[in-house]
């Protein structure tokens, strides 16, 4: 009979195979943490540099099998090991390939988001990832025989597992502590990519914060009235507050980028706030933390969830307050007010299948503002310069910058592709402005169909002649005011991230500092008896998202104990 091949199962003891995957997770699914702690320890000596590279390497493995350990438990071991294993490669994916960062917030942004948001996400690369790197070794994990012992044999063996990893504490502490110590706090992003790691930390701190969902409604602004300079029941006031999505201030040409992203904003009497810091580095954190009234400082999200927020307040002052969505929606912030998706309802125009550009948003206060027959509020929350399908949120004639990069998988992309494709966003978002603040009444600037590539980026003589703007609508019956404000900014590459996500404290500007605008037409500048030549002289100013909750309050004329007037920005202005 001809020989025969039969690969045999190898069999290991629980403890070697948790050994083996902490081992496996320490070297192949941590390349950026590597990266790090490679590069950082340059400056010592060779012999220096190695131990403790070594040190690091035994402390990651002892933590990684502290981890591993309660999954030693026969029918727990195999699934537990699998779903790390695959949760550990998406991580990997995510953090070597757009250097994010692994944190509560993060996780708040994953278990937020919607299907059309999620779907961006997916791409070849990352799911080779998650089957070179996540599959693979778990089928592995499930092809090996697993030597049980007695419950008492299999205790004993996990303690001395246990041992094993606090000796290999200890003995980093011992030798290279102080230098592991020191490397750890210069570079404070370690702690969120040591895979997997921050994936346990990150979601043991959000089951934390989401406890507090039991408590009761916490309310504020009960005492809220409007005040004398707009008394409700006249002439209706509309304030229109646009949250932006992950612009950032270094791309606005107001703030003196050297592209004319804001061309569309060209005759507009803007006001242009400089020097405005955001909340947080995500939606998730920074528009609930505008809202709130708290302040960066004091924000707990598992407090905010449990409290109300600016809407409820104005709406207490009188106002009718509705939030008008192209994102993933209020956060629950519209919870008590109304909270409509464009998407339901815009016209094919303006949709694919990757989204609605933002122009529906237009469509639909087309509709909503010659209704308006009460003092109204509406929030505007901008899908904008969401990555990393950059290329989606803009129509074709908006591609001013080319090359663009036409992919979400940003790595294939130059870094000039990418900040070309952002820029084209940056440009959108002005157009989108402008035709908010026409729909209010003004009829300067640009007419809606002008060329407003070819604007951004040559002189309007070597542009097709701007089409002659079409005759005026009526005044609208209406007083108005638009505040705009990003919600945090954007890596574009720079310092080797992307996108948005890094732990504030360490977040670079590019994350942090946010574009703010507003505008006003004379009319409610006139009731309002708000100087805006004061405005702009105060425009460049330090900011941030703390100020928003008391400014809008301020705007509005509602007047409560929550706000603080040191806080409104346009109190000083008010005459």
């Amino acid at each position: 009979m001809p020989p025969s091949f039969k690969f045999a199962r190898p069999t290991l003891s629980a403890n070697r195979l948790l050994f083996l995957v902490a081992a496996y997770l320490v070297v192949f699914a941590n390349a950026r943490f590597w990266g790090i702690v490679f590069a950082a320890s340059d400056a010592g000596g060779g012999w220096h540099r190695l131990g403790v590279t070594l040190a690091v390497a035994a402390a990651l493995l002892a933590i990684t099998l502290l981890m591993l350990l309660p999954l030693g438990v026969r029918w727990v071991l195999k699934p537990g090991l699998v779903l790390v294993l695959v949760l550990a490669a998406g991580a990997a994916h995510f953090i070597g390939d757009f250097g994010a960062v692994i944190d509560r917030h993060a996780l708040a942004s994953v278990y937020e988001t919607d299907a059309r948001e999620a779907g961006e996400w997916l791409s070849l690369r990352m799911f080779l990832a998650l089957g070179l790197l996540g599959a693979l070794p778990a089928l592995a994990v499930c092809w090996v025989k697993v030597e049980w012992q007695g419950f008492w044999r299999e205790t004993f063996a996990r303690a001395k597992l246990a041992v094993i990893a606090l000796l290999l504490l200890g003995a980093a502490a011992l030798t290279f502590g102080k230098d592991v110590a020191s490397l750890v706090r210069n570079h404070m992003e370690l702690r969120h990519i040591a895979n997997p790691f921050a994936l346990l930390a990150a979601q043991l701190s959000y089951m934390d914060h989401a406890r507090n969902d039991n408590r009761p409604m916490e309310s504020i602004g009960t005492d809220a009235v409007r005040g004398t300079a707009l008394p409700a029941g006249q002439r209706p006031v509309v304030l229109v507050l646009v949250v932006g999505e992950s612009a950032r201030a270094a791309s606005m040409d107001l703030n003196g980028y050297d592209r004319a992203t804001g061309a569309p904003l060209r005759g507009l009497p803007i006001v242009n706030f400089a020097q405005v810091k955001s909340c947080g580095t995500n939606t998730a954190t920074s528009v609930p933390c505008m809202f709130s009234g708290l302040g960066r400082k004091d924000y707990d999200d598992g407090r905010v969830k449990r409290r109300e927020n600016l809407l409820d307040v104005l709406q207490r002052g009188g106002y009718d307050v509705l939030w008008l969505d192209n994102n993933t929606g209020s956060k629950g912030l519209a919870k008590r007010v109304r909270e409509q998706h464009v998407g339901k309802t815009a016209s094919a125009q303006y949709c694919n299948e990757e989204g609605c550009y933002d122009e529906a948003l237009l469509e639909h206060l087309d509709t909503l503002l010659p209704t308006i027959q009460r003092d109204t509020v509406i929030v505007v929350h901008l899908l904008g310069s969401h990555g990393p399908a950059y290329y989606a949120r803009y129509p074709e004639r908006f591609a001013a910058f080319k090359p663009e990069c036409r992919t979400n998988e940003l790595q294939r992309c130059s870094d000039l592709q990418i900040r070309n494709t952002y820029d084209n966003t940056i440009l959108y978002t002005s157009h989108v402005l402008a035709g908010i603040a026409r729909r209010l009444g003004d009829a300067r600037g640009l007419p809606e169909n002008a060329p407003i590539a070819c604007l951004a980026t040559k002189p309007a003589e070597q542009c097709p002649p701007t089409p002659v703007a079409p005759p005026s609508a009526p005044a609208p019956a209406f007083d108005a005011a638009m505040l705009y404000v990003s919600d945090h900014g954007e890596s574009l590459g720079e310092h080797g991230l992307y996108l948005h996500g890094a732990p504030y404290a360490i977040a670079p500007s590019e994350q942090t500092h946010v574009p703010m605008l507003f505008w006003t037409s004379e009319t409610f500048a006139a009731r309002r008896k708000l100087d805006t030549a004061c405005l702009r002289g105060r425009a460049d100013a330090p900011l941030s998202h703390d100020h928003f909750f008391h400014s809008v309050l301020g705007l509005a004329d509602v007047t409560t104990r929550e706000r603080r007037d040191e806080l409104d920005f346009f109190a000083t202005c008010i005459r």
